[in-house]
């Protein structure tokens, strides 16, 4: 009961806030131009299309390039509000002194932790939905694409969100809201660092190196951020029949950005894991933090 409490009371007050309502309208605002920006260079590109492709195949091999910019700037707005929304969930209180008055009353630390990562999830959760599914819908009214695999973006795109929700979690356990604000963007900023090497040096000696595979194996199990966008981009992309008839190859998506292999079912495991024992780790510390 003291759970569902905390997190209506999370709910309300994230709500309540005006960074919260700037970003909605914002994020709206941004819709509607993306939305008539789309009609009208769409029509353009169709009116000058010098390729070998039908109008109606023209438009789907556009939409598909677009579905991947606006699901890697989804990820990149729901991230971004992740971070700056949570990351004093618990420091901030604590700094506020929220909790010394909160704590005596019949609610368990572990309660209040999990009530308000709960909340933030819900929270975060509905924004990025309604954001991808928003913009995809624009997409798919402009060109006619639509991501056969939509549900497993979203639900990749929404495991990311978890697990940097998770980290910003358990640092403010830790750190003061500055400090856990720095590392929670330095680490979501860093991630794909080892993506971007990894491509460079691959594309220099036309061959991988396992250092630098590992390297990266082990930047994506710490932070699996950028690794479960590249999982998202995968299932952005059209069945293989379609990239047959346009005459692209799979491998145009192989980037430091966009991946053209699916997730291994191991990591999405352990992403799972992650998102999950994290935020128990914040509840065990805030258990011995002094209010």
């Amino acid at each position: 009961m003291g759970l569902l409490l905390v997190t209506r009371f999370t709910l309300l007050e994230a709500l309540r806030r005006r960074l919260f309502l700037a970003v909605v309208i914002l994020s709206a605002i941004m819709l509607t131009v993306f939305a008539i920006l789309l009609s009208v260079g769409m029509h353009f590109l169709v009116a000058n299309n010098n390729s070998e492709l039908s109008p109606q195949l023209f438009l789907l091999s556009g939409g598909i390039f677009i579905a991947v910019m606006v699901g890697w700037m989804v990820y990149l707005l729901s991230s971004l509000l992740t971070i700056v929304l949570t990351a004093g969930m618990i420091s901030g209180e604590v700094e506020a002194g929220t909790f010394a008055v909160i704590v005596p009353k019949p609610l368990s630390r572990a309660e209040i932790v999990l009530g308000k990562w709960l909340g933030y999830a819900l929270i975060l959760g509905i924004y990025t939905t309604v954001l991808f599914l928003s913009f995809l819908a624009v997409i798919y009214w402009q060109s006619g694409y639509w991501p056969p695999e939509v549900l497993r973006a979203l639900g990749i795109l929404e495991l990311e969100t978890m697990t940097l929700l998770a980290i910003t979690t358990l640092g403010s356990s830790l750190v003061p809201t500055i400090v856990n604000g720095a590392i929670a963007l330095i680490l979501f900023i860093a991630a794909p660092i080892s993506s971007v090497v990894q491509f460079i040096v691959q594309a220099i000696s036309q061959a991988q190196d396992q250092t630098m595979q590992n390297i990266a194996i082990t930047i994506s199990l710490v932070v699996p951020t950028d690794a479960l966008w590249h999982g998202t981009s995968f299932y952005l992309l059209p069945s293989q029949n379609l990239f047959a008839i346009l005459g692209v190859s799979t491998r145009t998506f192989n980037t430091p950005f966009t991946s053209a292999e699916p997730l291994t079912a191991a990591f999405l495991v352990w992403a799972v894991l992650y998102s999950l024992v994290l935020p128990l780790l914040a509840v065990l510390r805030f258990q011995r933090r002094d209010l």
